[in-house]
């Protein structure tokens, strides 16, 4: 990979009462923070084929971050009213760093493996973005080689429309975007059935 490539993942500490707050309404906060931590440990795996940066931005100050994330692996806190700012700002970051292509993703979706990263990778280098929809409407990965900042505005980051906002937005100004294939993520009940069935995640 390109060495002026760089990765974002955001996450959460993993917290008892504080992660998976929806699935923790129907299962009970243990066994959220149960599949959260599955979940970040799935991440981790697919992380580990890169070579490439990657920059873990946590949502406060993390007591114990893992050796085996990689020997290019740095810490950071997020910061911002939303998630919107929050990203954009973890952006401005990683680019004012010297990176040149960015991909940020979050811990929500088993599905997601190396191939699409370094898909979402290889594509930018010919696109202006790169997005990734979730089949609840979000989407799970988003690649820049510069900061648009109305994509990260005035978005309904908890509803259904997030990746048809985001994606008409970078329409609007003439963005060329490369569009991944549509994978599922964590986030109530519901979403757990076929990973159960599987054996990739249990509870």
């Amino acid at each position: 990979m390109h060495a002026k490539e760089s990765l974002i993942l955001f996450l959460r500490n993993p917290v008892l009462g504080r992660v998976k707050t929806r699935l923790a309404k129907t299962l009970g906060e243990q066994s959220a923070l149960a599949v959260y931590e599955q979940l970040l440990e799935i991440t981790k795996r697919q992380l580990q084929n890169l070579e490439i940066p990657v920059r873990l931005y946590f949502d406060s100050i993390p007591d114990f971050v893992s050796p085996d994330w990689g020997k290019q692996t740095s810490v950071h806190l997020q910061s911002g009213n939303d998630l919107g700012e929050r990203m954009q700002n973890a952006f401005l970051e990683t680019f004012q760093n010297g990176a040149e292509n960015v991909v940020i993703i979050g811990s929500d979706c088993p599905d997601l493996e190396t191939k699409h990263i370094r898909e979402a990778f290889s594509a930018l280098r010919s696109k202006d973005a790169v997005i990734g929809p979730a089949q609840d409407g979000g989407y799970y990965l988003l690649a820049l080689k510069t900061v648009y900042p109305e994509i990260f505005k005035n978005i309904p980051w908890s509803g259904d429309r997030v990746f048809a906002i985001t994606l008409e937005k970078l329409q609007l100004f003439r963005k060329d975007v490369w569009i991944l294939p549509l994978l599922n993520d964590i986030d109530e009940e519901i979403d757990l059935g076929p990973y159960l069935q599987s054996g990739k995640l249990v509870i």
